[in-house]
C-alpha cells in the first residue's frame, strides 16, 4: 500500500475546544477540492483533511468506536468502523467495538451530498446533504438515499472522527476528511470511500491542528 502524502496546506486557522463541539468541522466548504473536480469531473483531486487538537501528546490506548447520534449502529456501520479501526491500529491505538472500559471513545459520523455533474462551466456543491443511513436533501433541489446516488452525480463524502477521553468526556482530538468524485467512478460508494478517507484522516496522527491539508491519492 503506497502511503498518502500531504500536497499543501490550504488554510491555517485555529479553533478552540472550549464550549460544545458537535462535530462542527463537517460543514467546512472545501474550495480547492471542488475546483479540482471542476477541471475534470472524473478525476480524483485528493482528500481534504482538517484536524483539531490541543497540541499535547496523546497517549495511545484502547478506543471504543461508536456511531454519532442519529446514525445507525448495525453491520454496515461496523464495516466502516473496522476500516477506521485499522488506521487507528496503525497509529498504535487498540480499537474495540464493545469494551465499555476503553480509555477513549471514538465517535464516527459519515455524511454525503451530491449534485448532477455540470455539462459545462464550473462546479458548485452546496453545504448540507444526507447523513449515513438516512435519505437527505442536497443543494440544487436534488435528493437521494445516502450511498445510492444517480449515475453522473458528483458525490462528496465526509468522514468525521471525534476522540473523547472516557474518564471526563473531554475532546482530545477531532477531524474531518472529505473527498469527491463522479458516481460513475465509484465516487458515492461508501465501501470504497471510507477506507480511503480514514487513511487520509489518520495519516501522520495527530497532525497539525487548525490546518486544512489536501492529501493526494497514492500513485498507481
Amino acid at each position: 500500500m503506497r502511503p498518502y502524502h500531504a500536497a499543501r496546506v490550504v488554510t491555517g486557522t485555529t479553533r478552540s475546544f472550549e464550549g460544545p463541539s458537535s462535530m462542527t468541522v463537517r460543514n467546512i466548504l472545501i474550495p480547492a477540492l471542488l475546483l479540482g473536480l471542476a477541471a475534470c469531473t472524473t478525476s480524483n483531486p485528493g482528500t481534504e483533511v482538517k484536524r483539531f487538537h490541543l497540541g499535547q501528546p496523546i497517549a495511545r490506548s484502547t478506543i471504543q468506536l461508536v456511531p454519532a447520534a442519529g446514525q445507525p449502529s448495525g453491520l454496515e456501520f461496523r464495516t466502516y468502523a473496522d476500516a477506521i479501526g485499522r488506521e487507528l491500529s496503525a497509529q498504535s491505538f487498540v480499537p474495540t467495538a464493545t469494551d465499555p472500559n476503553a480509555a477513549y471513545v471514538g465517535i464516527i459520523e459519515i455524511r454525503q451530498q451530491a449534485r448532477p455533474a455540470p455539462r459545462r462551466g464550473g462546479l458548485s456543491i452546496g453545504l448540507g446533504g444526507g447523513s449515513f443511513g438516512r435519505g437527505g436533501g442536497v443543494g440544487g433541489g436534488v435528493s437521494f438515499p445516502v450511498g445510492q446516488s444517480r449515475p453522473g452525480d458528483i458525490v462528496t463524502t465526509s468522514l468525521s472522527l471525534q476522540i473523547k477521553r472516557r474518564a471526563d468526556s473531554s475532546i482530545i482530538w477531532e477531524g474531518t476528511a472529505t473527498g469527491a468524485g463522479d458516481s460513475r467512478d465509484g465516487g458515492g460508494d461508501l465501501g470504497r470511500q471510507i477506507p480511503e478517507l480514514a487513511r487520509a484522516l489518520l495519516a501522520g496522527f495527530p497532525g497539525t491542528p487548525g490546518q486544512t491539508v489536501l492529501v493526494k491519492p497514492p500513485r498507481r
